[in-house]
């Protein structure tokens, strides 16, 4: 019997392939696993993401690539789970985003009709552009499941990852919106300068000092003054971004020290005082980070979302496998009230097997 739910997600971090097998509530995680990319391909999609330029042949090559990683992913959580295509129900895959443009555009590869085929498992992908479809931002879209866990509960859900987002849930009413960068402006520092991935534990941006007259410049980007709802990606949020700001004479780890400082100001201004938090995403690694969250927030409670039963490391995934159940069940999974869209609407393309 088909009681079980897939989901697949790489965020704008780009580090590979969190998957999850979630149970018929998908509220319990029964396998996961993270599958990296192979460093030729995430070498090709920071380049898709971080200048936009490509030919339409590299598109569709990429584009396969992220799909068998995916499908690959799907059939590895089969193997340590040991269950059986037709023991689920659907995989719900993200894919890779490449492109967001809220209201107007979102793109993620890693189509969904080769999943299907390589897995023998019906595949619910493209799950953000029936919502801007509708006028709304395509995201976030994992509030709706932040609130599903909360479980009627009030309380604020930070995800940390390339892109950090909120959610904030209070006597049964949701806010969310992308805040602005969390990893993926600390991510290509590093790079840069140490040629490292990330900043482990974040003690290189411990060694540096805050710039307090690049932090101001920073955070009055217009992004951060909008209303929500509101949306963004790397393709907003990159090193050319950031070097506008520059002046040259900065220390890059005291840069890298700022950009924390930064992820952290642009969350807290959006955390309601004394509430429950807690945090999910890879940003959870980067301790420095989260004792500057809580430095910020002194008197919220922070915690990571383990304790509302699923892994920080895996809410996205688990949270498009909730979606794939939901599509397959015709049910709508976007909160107008966080995406802006006029309204509610059932997401994602299905692939039936």
């Amino acid at each position: 019997m088909a009681n079980y739910y897939i989901g697949l997600m790489s965020g704008t971090s780009m580090d590979g392939v969190d998957g999850v097998v979630l149970d018929k509530d998908c509220r319990k995680i029964i396998a996961s696993l993270c599958v990296p990319y192979p460093d030729e391909l995430k070498k090709n999609l920071l380049k898709l993401t971080q200048n936009l330029a490509t030919s339409l042949k590299n598109l569709a090559n990429i584009d396969i690539q992220v799909a068998e990683i995916f499908a690959n992913t799907a059939n590895l959580l089969l193997q340590q789970s040991g269950l059986k295509a037709e023991n689920i129900q659907a995989i719900g895959s993200h894919g890779q985003t490449i492109y967001h443009q809220g209201s107007r555009y979102s793109m993620q590869i890693g189509h969904g009709a080769l999943i299907a085929e390589q897995t023998g498992i019906t595949t619910v992908a493209d799950f953000r552009m029936q919502d801007i479809a509708a006028a709304g931002q395509g995201a976030p879209l994992t509030p709706f499941y932040h609130q599903y866990l909360l479980d009627r509960k009030d309380g604020v859900v930070v995800n940390l990852g390339g892109i950090a987002n909120v959610t904030i849930v209070k006597n049964g009413q949701v806010v969310g919106f992308d805040t602005g960068p969390a990893n993926t402006l600390l991510d290509n520092w590093i790079k840069k300068h140490r040629n490292l991935d990330y900043d482990r534990d974040g003690l290189w941006s411990r060694t540096g000092l805050v710039d307090e007259t690049l932090l101001k410049s920073l955070l009055t980007d217009d992004y951060f003054q909008q209303p929500h709802p509101k949306s963004t990606g790397p393709e907003y949020f990159n090193l050319a971004w950031l070097s506008h700001y520059l002046n040259g004479n900065e220390t890059p780890e005291d840069v890298q020290r700022t950009l924390i400082e930064l992820t952290v100001i642009s969350i807290s201004d959006n955390i309601p005082a004394g509430s429950d938090v807690y945090l999910c995403g890879g940003g959870v690694h980067n301790l420095f980070l989260c004792e500057r969250l809580s430095y910020q927030n002194p008197n919220s409670e922070i915690s990571m979302t383990d304790d509302l039963g699923i892994h920080a490391d895996f809410v996205e995934a688990a949270a498009f496998a909730f979606f794939a159940k939901q599509t397959m069940n015709g049910t709508p999974s976007n909160l107008p009230s966080v995406t802006g869209a006029k309204y509610k609407r059932i997401l994602g393309a299905v692939y039936a097997i």
